[in-house]
């Protein structure tokens, strides 16, 4: 049995329960295989523990800590509760990988105002147009493997697969065969092997923050040698 909550704990739970209802109702949306109450269970069980586990001292919020593993544990429920469904398991893919990109950048920006760094307008539209072609990025790289979109799309027709376009999608593929061999390896766990960020921190033995800010590099290196070449995933 876990310790009790104290007070400071539980005050914190109580005022981000409508944190929870707002992404149960988010998550619900995007993949109708569970309730919102069934979902907002499962957070409202992740908010306890992020109350328990939360360090005051980080420079991230507990807003931001507990809206990464909140929306991580309803996903990971709804993925129990779906297995082997290809077309589910990428939409859940790519809830879990533009999730860890927005809780990524959202803990950028508190550690930047912890600093007392503060952003140009300028500079803030510039960032969203980066987390912007990060994530259609990720989306485009959780769609199958370029090289064989003909087989896929004969297999399974998605309309959202069909809108996507096959040769900026086999060139970015061909950016990931460039990159280093453990960059290489996480996009391909991820992307590929369907593996979670969950499972790769336990893999490698270090912690699911870690996993996140790596897979954030690997795609903005991604997105700026895509531009280099004169071509991008999406537009901002």
């Amino acid at each position: 049995m876990s310790p009790p909550l104290s007070d400071e704990q539980a005050a914190k739970v109580e005022r981000h329960t409508d944190l929870v209802r707002k992404i149960a109702r988010q998550v619900a949306r995007k993949v109708a295989v569970m309730s919102v109450d069934e979902l907002e269970s499962v957070g409202n069980e992740a908010l306890v523990r992020s109350a328990m586990r939360y360090d005051p001292s980080s420079r991230a919020s507990f807003a931001t800590y507990a809206h990464y593993r909140v929306r991580g544990a309803m996903i990971d429920a709804v993925r129990k509760r779906t297995p082997g469904r290809r077309k589910q398991q990428r939409a859940l893919q790519r809830l879990a990988t533009t999730q860890a990109l927005l809780s990524q950048a959202a803990e950028d920006q508190d550690a930047r105002r912890a600093s007392g760094h503060r952003q140009t307008l300028e500079q803030r539209v510039e960032t969203a147009r980066e987390l912007v072609r990060r994530a259609a990025l990720a989306v485009r790289l959780s769609e199958p493997d370029g090289r064989l979109v003909e087989r896929a799309v004969a297999d399974e027709p998605d309309p959202e697969q069909l809108l996507l376009d096959a040769d900026a999608r086999s060139r970015l593929w061909a950016l990931v065969d460039e990159l280093e061999p453990q960059q290489h390896q996480l996009i391909k766990a991820i992307y590929i092997h369907g593996r979670t960020m969950k499972e790769l921190a336990v893999e490698l033995d270090t912690s699911i923050a870690t996993i996140s800010r790596r897979h954030a590099k690997i795609l903005d290196r991604l997105t700026k040698r895509a531009r280099a070449q004169d071509w991008s995933p999406a537009r901002p």
